[in-house]
């Protein structure tokens, strides 16, 4: 009986000692983490939960685009970051985390915003925004591409954007419609998000790191990532908001 009393008690010192050396090594080690916009809610989310974990850690959020995020891990001056991966270097690891449903923000006094969803098709006869091609080629890639297999080249409004609220500004104003995913659809004031169907598409975010790194830090953000996205079905259908 003393044995196993004191045996608890080597244990809990050693768990004390570990959540110490923890707690040390957090505040030592900053983590920065690049994000496109403050706009999208998965990174935000994955960071509370990083945060959760390692309590004592100093997180420092880059507002930045992903080919500016790609310049910044590889020279070290960013740790972690989040984007679609399609266009990374070499040097650059990836770990798909969100299938994320997209759709089209329109003015709430549109018809399409009476909807429940929106084909890809019809948008062939809109205004479409893009991004600032420096910002966010990958995104407009994706938009244009899509399009395409619809059958159609998107009429492209002159004029862009480096933020969701300067594009929701322009589509309220009845300017043009903008394609964006679930995943920043709350608090657009004069806009309505619908999906896009026929057929339904889904933009795919990914953690982003130096694949020479293997610092705690960034396995935990990685580790957090993939726990939320199975808890939250990111990688699913189950996914797929109701229309709001």
């Amino acid at each position: 009986m003393v044995f196993l009393v004191e045996a608890r008690q080597v244990l809990a010192h050693a768990e004390r000692a570990a959540e110490a050396a923890r707690n040390t090594a957090s505040a030592a080690a900053p983590l920065r983490v690049g994000i496109i916009d403050s706009s999208y809610d998965s990174m935000p989310q994955i960071l509370h939960e990083v945060q959760a974990r390692y309590p004592g850690l100093v997180i420092h959020q880059v507002e930045a685009s992903v080919p500016v995020q790609y310049q910044l891990l590889s020279d070290g001056r960013l740790d972690v970051g989040v984007g679609r991966a399609a266009l990374a270097p070499p040097q650059i690891a990836s770990m798909l985390f969100r299938q994320d449903p997209l759709g089209v923000l329109v003015p709430t006094s549109y018809p399409f915003a009476e909807l429940d969803g929106v084909s890809v098709a019809a948008l062939a006869r809109e205004a479409l925004l893009l991004a600032e091609e420096a910002w966010a080629p990958e995104f407009n890639q994706f938009t244009v591409e899509m399009c395409r297999a619809a059958g159609f080249t998107p009429t492209v409004y002159q004029g862009t954007v480096e933020s969701i609220r300067a594009a929701a500004s322009l589509v309220a104003a009845g300017r043009c419609l903008y394609c964006v995913p679930s995943s920043c659809i709350a608090a657009l004031p004069g806009t309505t998000w619908r999906p896009l169907t026929g057929p339904a598409s889904d933009y795919p975010w990914s953690v982003l790191w130096r694949a020479a790194d293997d610092s705690g830090h960034v396995r935990a953000v990685v580790s957090c990532a993939k726990a939320m996205s199975k808890r939250l079905g990111w990688l699913t259908a189950a996914s797929q908001p109701a229309a709001t």
